[in-house]
């Protein structure tokens, strides 16, 4: 199985536009990438804004550098994938956010994404972590119990998770 991440652009078509269609009309979405009632017509300044939100430019100040990925399955795009440069303990929505198409989910992809964001925020100088699951995400829990992500609270419906980086990929030899 070749999971990779592929950076959104600008330039990316309609096999991308399709995936963050189907995704936007799942009722579960724990991590929905847009509203539900996104239109297609909105996909190039989705695209847009994505991209400004990795270079910084031009962003309102509760908006946090984010690089943006296409999960991609060979070279098909199966799912969509954040990754903060900054997030609170104390607030939803940690430094990693992933969606995945439903043919695709509890195939162990999660586990894998979450691999690879935490390598990426490792590469960034990012040491430690933050993980945020609601409640009901059995599926989210369980990922970041497989890549080692501990428990550290529970409030206002959410599981608030942490892995320290420089302790994870230096056990491994890492940097």
């Amino acid at each position: 199985m070749n999971v990779w991440l592929k950076e959104i652009t600008t330039n990316d078509g309609k096999e991308y536009r399709d995936v963050l269609m189907a995704l936007a009309k799942y009722p579960d979405v724990f991590a929905r990438p847009v509203p539900s009632d996104f239109e297609e017509r909105e996909f190039p300044s989705f695209l847009e804004s994505r991209v400004r939100m990795r270079t910084g430019d031009n962003l309102p100040k509760y908006v946090k550098i984010t690089d943006t990925y296409w999960v991609m399955l060979d070279d098909k795009p199966i799912g969509y994938a954040t990754l903060k440069h900054e997030a609170d303990l104390q607030k939803p929505g940690g430094h990693l956010g992933l969606c995945l198409l439903k043919e695709y989910q509890n195939k162990g992809i999660g586990s894998i994404v979450s691999e690879l964001l935490s390598q990426k925020a490792y590469e960034l100088g990012i040491e430690d972590l933050i993980y945020t699951s609601k409640d009901e995400n059995i599926q989210s829990q369980k990922s970041l119990d497989k890549i080692g992500a501990t428990l550290v609270s529970v409030h206002d419906g959410y599981h608030y998770y942490m892995v320290n980086l420089k302790d994870k990929y230096q056990e491994r030899g890492g940097r």
